[in-house]
């Protein structure tokens, strides 16, 4: 027989071999799903669920909500806290203004979507818009437009000092500082391994900044699941948080999506994925929860967070298109 042929017979018995086997593993497959645990009334132990996450830290909530006040927008965006507890909300192309107890005052229309903003101790409102910031009085008169950060820009949050104007940008994976003016100074956060700096990662439009008591600059590196500290000319002081899907950690693609510092200098942070807002101390130990994601609709993003001079916890919740209060019952 030729050389050829046996190995021709030899390479069809292997190919009816392996497709035999194939054959068996398939039917014997098969036989074992169909008679499963969970086929028998039975939870299947190897099946990935969120709900165990979802519950935990029950025992740890510590606050009440007391109130939602009903916004009349299509579409909400951010929210700030400003002098005598006066409410500021942005949807659609309108700011409001509300008082304590939620009652309108004022409203005033903009040149664009609002998707974040923040107060000034001059009594200035900055807003941000995609690409810039525009500001405003305490009337809805507009001060100043300040100039594009390009077509990468995406603004999702503001802080404001004494002297400088900090936004961050999502599309540009930068913090920006400005003067009073509406000058760009410098750019904080690129990476930096000489001086440990990680440089942000930002999966989503969910980036935010704030500062602290003393006077620092805090940034949600939120693909890092980690909020880092700077100085003002962008040197990193310290950082905590960490990736997990434990109540301690912040878990998803991309979390805080939201964060805020209260005058004690403790954080309350909120979620997505998993949606959540809870409270750490000014060192990262979680401390509180003030809501779980049995209080929030589903698929829940965008819990944008204030608070005001007694304390009281603002979240702003796009699902329901409300502003809803929370204060600490122990």
């Amino acid at each position: 027989m030729p050389i050829f042929s046996k190995h021709k017979d030899r390479l069809l018995s292997g190919v009816i071999i392996v497709v035999s086997l194939a054959g068996i593993l398939y039917f014997g497959f098969k036989a074992i799903s169909e008679n499963s645990p969970q086929e028998e009334g039975r939870e299947n132990p190897f099946a990935y669920s969120l709900e165990n996450y979802k519950k935990s830290g029950s025992e740890l909530l510590a606050y009440s909500e007391i109130r939602q006040i009903a916004l009349k927008m299509s579409n909400v965006y951010a929210i700030a806290v400003g002098a005598d507890d006066k409410i500021y909300v942005s949807g659609d192309t309108q700011v409001q203004v509300l008082d304590r107890a939620g009652a309108l005052q004022a409203a005033f229309e903009t040149s664009a979507p609002v998707r974040c903003l923040a107060w000034g101790r001059n009594e200035d409102l900055y807003l941000g818009m995609i690409d810039h910031v525009e500001v405003y009085d305490q009337a809805g008169g507009k001060k100043a437009h300040w100039e594009s950060l390009g077509a990468k820009a995406i603004l999702t949050s503001i802080a404001v000092a004494q002297d400088f104007v900090f936004v961050a940008d999502a599309g540009n994976h930068i913090v920006w500082r400005f003067d009073k003016s509406g000058k760009k100074e410098i750019r904080i956060g690129d990476k930096n391994e000489a001086k440990d700096i990680p440089g942000f990662v930002v999966p989503s439009p969910y980036f935010d900044v704030a500062i602290d008591p003393d006077g620092f600059l805090w940034v949600a590196n939120t693909g890092r699941h980690s909020l880092e500290n700077y100085t003002y000319d962008g040197r990193l002081r310290s950082s905590w948080g960490e990736s997990s899907l434990q109540i301690e950690g912040f878990c998803g693609c991309c979390n805080p999506s939201h964060f805020v510092i209260m005058e004690d200098g403790s954080f309350i942070t909120s979620e997505k994925g998993i949606a959540r807002v809870k409270v750490y101390n000014r060192l990262g130990n979680l401390v509180s929860v003030v809501a779980g994601p049995d209080r929030f609709k589903e698929g829940t993003v965008g819990l944008d967070l204030a608070y005001d001079s007694s304390s009281r916890i603002y979240v702003l919740d796009p699902s329901r298109k409300a502003v809803r209060i929370f204060v600490k019952e122990r």
